[in-house]
């Protein structure tokens, strides 16, 4: 069963993630309103992981209920990989294609860029990040959290039977993220103190999976504890979300949490887990714009970055106004990633259903 809600959330969380990219790639961190919007990434994307939790761990859950074991599983997997990777591939080819206009042709032949078509061929970019970068698209980096969940979710269903573990696994995220603060792993990671990267590497170790881990967790926990708040109207629901927005841009924007891995991680897990709970099985009315974007949340996610780049390349703010660029960024992005959605995300869908069709012979 589809959930209206969402969708609405995820319009909500690749709006954030956007919005942050925008300042963040076009160079505006002296803009006024960039003081406000400078969390807005981690933000949507600790969105993205809760419905991740919710939805993977209830996908695993449905499929074992309905099917034996194996079958469950392979209904879940074709889901998966049909849900991701025609999409994601595509974008791949696509980005691909303009590095070879953009980046320099030695660099282009090289073996360090050899390793990063590779590393984002297999979505382990995340994980050797020191020797081959990020990902050939920055949005990357979340896919290869997403691609180890897809992983680890099945254990949990089939191996995880009690709810107390569940926040055991919590809470060693959290004591994972502490240990950061503290500067404990500096030898098992062999980082040196003194170098000029090594905050740097401590927030990217801070974003594997042992660090987001509670994201996932509260999303199983919802989807385990949570029962439909049916004594709070649409409207309330809605000027609750609003509320709760407007707190996380309040402290986010005048007070430093952001210094400790712990802290940060523990206000943006409360904010969003409220956020989800809050509007997860609502019925959008009067937002049906977001719950769209919410649906093709996934190619826009994949497409913003590539845009912004090229904007940066061009230097467009140098030509244009503000207002234009937006508009001329936000008309492209939706255009794009309606064609991609329509066109690559459903054709995915329909040729998912022909391998399950051959599971259930």
């Amino acid at each position: 069963m589809r959930l209206d809600g969402i969708d609405l959330l995820r319009g909500l969380a690749v709006s954030f993630v956007i919005v942050y990219h925008f300042f963040a790639i076009l160079g505006l961190h002296g803009n006024p309103y960039f003081h406000y919007v400078h969390s807005f990434g981690l933000f949507g994307v600790s969105l993205f992981f809760v419905i991740s939790g919710y939805l993977i761990y209830r996908s695993v859950s449905v499929n074992l209920s309905r099917y034996d074991t194996r079958s469950g599983l392979k209904h879940y997997t074709y889901h998966r990989l049909f849900r991701i990777l025609p999409a994601y591939y595509f974008n791949l080819a696509i980005v691909l294609l303009m590095a070879s206009f953009i980046i320099d042709s030695n660099y282009l032949y090289s073996l360090s860029f050899l390793k990063q078509i590779f590393v984002n061929m297999t979505f382990l970019s995340y994980f050797i990040y020191q020797d081959s970068g990020l990902g050939i698209n920055g949005a990357y980096w979340t896919l290869s959290i997403e691609m180890l969940w897809y992983i680890v979710a099945p254990l949990m269903v089939i191996f995880v039977k009690r709810n107390s573990i569940f926040f055991l696994l919590g809470l060693l995220s959290f004591l994972y993220l502490i240990a950061l603060d503290l500067r404990l792993f500096d030898t098992l990671f062999h980082l040196d103190r003194e170098s000029p990267a090594y905050m740097i590497k401590l927030y990217y170790l801070s974003f594997q999976l042992p660090g987001q881990l509670s994201y996932f967790i509260a999303g199983i926990l919802i989807y385990r504890y949570a029962k439909e708040q049916t004594f709070l109207s649409g409207t309330i629901k809605y000027f609750l979300a609003l509320l709760l927005i407007i707190l996380f841009i309040f402290i986010s924007s005048r007070y430093p949490i952001n210094l400790s891995f712990f802290a940060n991680n523990l206000f943006i897990l409360a904010i969003v887990s409220a956020l989800f709970i809050l509007l997860y099985n609502s019925k959008p009315k009067g937002v049906v714009w977001m719950e769209w974007i919410g649906k093709i949340s996934y190619s826009l996610y994949l497409w913003h970055l590539p845009l912004l780049f090229i904007m940066n390349k061009t230097s467009i703010l140098t030509h244009i106004s503000m207002p234009a660029a937006i508009t001329i960024f936000i008309i492209s992005l939706l255009s794009i990633s309606s064609m991609s959605y329509y066109l690559i995300e459903e054709g995915g869908f329909h040729l998912r259903k022909k391998f399950e069709a051959k599971i259930k012979k």
